[in-house]
């Protein structure tokens, strides 16, 4: 494999869709039509689930072209494998009163989906698009990373795609720090001044 990182540019919301449009979500239908913007919405669990797919990638196409939406994509040489949603963590507006209180005046950084192709998965595909993340946040002047994985070890096992927030062990080997957890969830920060 030969694995490189890039940020999404504005003119790459068509290779967005077609990444995210060529890949099997047998196991969880529903994410086929996401294209990464449940986070960035503040709609009714009711209205969501009513968006149709069409609807969320012409407004991923919309929202990546004005600059909105940031994230990273990772190639197989010229083939994308990977994404990693990560921007201010102020973007995510259906998370914003839960992270209120957590990233206060701070300029925060947050990494929430990473969507794999399956025949990349367990290749370190997330390690690299999360350390590319990183040092982008950090040449960007942020304070820090907030990162909110998932952490059940059964579906780790059993379902790698139940990792779309992340490993929890992926982000404590690049030094986020437990902020805390409530049942499975988990808040983790990476100070970026310290890095």
């Amino acid at each position: 494999m030969n694995l490189n990182v890039k940020a999404l540019q504005p003119e790459q919301g068509q290779a967005f869709i077609d990444f995210f449009s060529n890949l099997s979500f047998e196991h969880v239908p529903h994410w086929s039509t996401c294209y990464c913007r449940f986070y960035h919405t503040d709609c009714s669990a009711e209205q969501w689930q009513n968006r149709s797919g069409a609807v969320n990638s012409k407004e991923a196409v919309e929202k990546i072209k004005n600059g909105e939406m940031k994230g990273y994509l990772a190639y197989d040489g010229d083939k994308i494998i990977g994404w990693l949603n990560a921007n201010d963590a102020r973007s995510y507006i259906r998370l914003k009163e839960e992270m209120k209180p957590v990233i206060q005046d701070k300029k925060a950084g947050c990494s929430i989906c990473y969507v794999i192709d399956q025949d990349y998965r367990r290749q370190g595909v997330a390690t690299a698009l999360l350390e590319y993340a990183i040092k982008d946040f950090k040449k960007q002047g942020y304070d820090g990373m907030l990162a909110i994985p998932l952490e059940n070890p059964k579906d780790e096992k059993n379902n790698p795609a139940a990792l779309y927030r992340g490993a929890v062990s992926m982000y404590e080997k690049q030094g986020f720090k437990e902020l805390f957890r409530d049942g499975s969830l988990r808040v983790l920060w990476l100070d970026l001044h310290a890095q």
